[in-house]
């Protein structure tokens, strides 16, 4: 009931509205063209609005993009800061124990040094053999010097490293002593192609005088004879006996 009165109310204000509008009966006329400016009010009204609801429907997608995104970042950061607590901690037993790596860090090294030294050992029993074997093939003689050398650069170093090892250090030994060996049908072998190439040098001079540097591979020659050890091969030309 008291919204049937409502109802009657309503209507009656608003004959009461169209009355002040329209105060004389020939203004009845112009309804159509207030009902008309009504619409298109109306309609331009209606644009309006949805224009706006479509902006603000595009804000609010924006929004949850951005919310969406910033609680991706917010993850990201959370797993982040459980990785610092992790190396923070990782970093306090590293501290902590910082001892025993630098003991362990230098037991590494000395491993590494002492396979080294190791390799560098195992190996002259194969360079003696090679040195000994090249010995045979006269055109490997200056290989053979080089091997003889480089081996005796080697045996200081290689005896001291293995010093605390008296079992190593004997079978070094032994070793040196092969190339010691070796060192001397070394010797044997270079003088005697010497001496032959000086005899050959003569006979083929027939009385005439002898090329100067094979009178100074004689003079050597000699003066090797009394020392106990071979000189060097820079001394002796060595690389311009092989030449010639």
């Amino acid at each position: 009931m008291m919204g049937e009165d409502l109802g009657v109310e309503a209507k009656e204000a608003s004959v009461r509205e169209v009355a002040k509008l329209l105060p004389l009966p020939e203004l009845l006329q112009s309804i159509s063209s207030i009902k008309a400016d009504y619409i298109t009010r109306q309609q331009a009204n209606d644009a309006q609005l949805s224009t706006m609801v479509a902006e603000q429907v595009e804000l609010a997608q924006s929004g949850l993009k951005a919310l969406a995104s910033s609680q991706k970042i917010i993850n990201q950061l959370r797993e982040n800061f459980i990785s610092i607590e992790k190396y923070c901690l990782e970093c306090q037993n590293l501290i902590e124990n910082h001892d025993q790596i630098k003991l362990l860090s230098n037991a590494r090294n000395n491993l590494n040094r002492t396979l080294k030294d190791v390799e560098g050992m195992m190996s002259i029993s194969v360079e003696a053999a090679e040195a000994r074997n090249s010995l045979s093939d006269d055109k490997e003689i200056v290989n053979t010097y080089e091997r003889l050398k480089a081996l005796d650069g080697k045996r200081r170093f290689a005896l001291a490293a293995a010093a605390s090892h008296e079992e190593e250090v004997g079978r070094l030994r032994e070793y040196f002593e092969d190339v010691d060996r070796t060192w001397e049908n070394f010797e044997k072998t270079l003088w005697g192609h010497i001496d032959n190439f000086y005899k050959l040098a003569k006979d083929r001079s027939e009385g005439q005088n002898l090329p100067k540097q094979v009178k100074q591979l004689n003079g050597c020659l000699h003066r090797q004879v009394r020392r106990p050890s071979l000189v060097s091969a820079a001394e002796l030309g060595f690389s311009n006996v092989c030449n010639i």
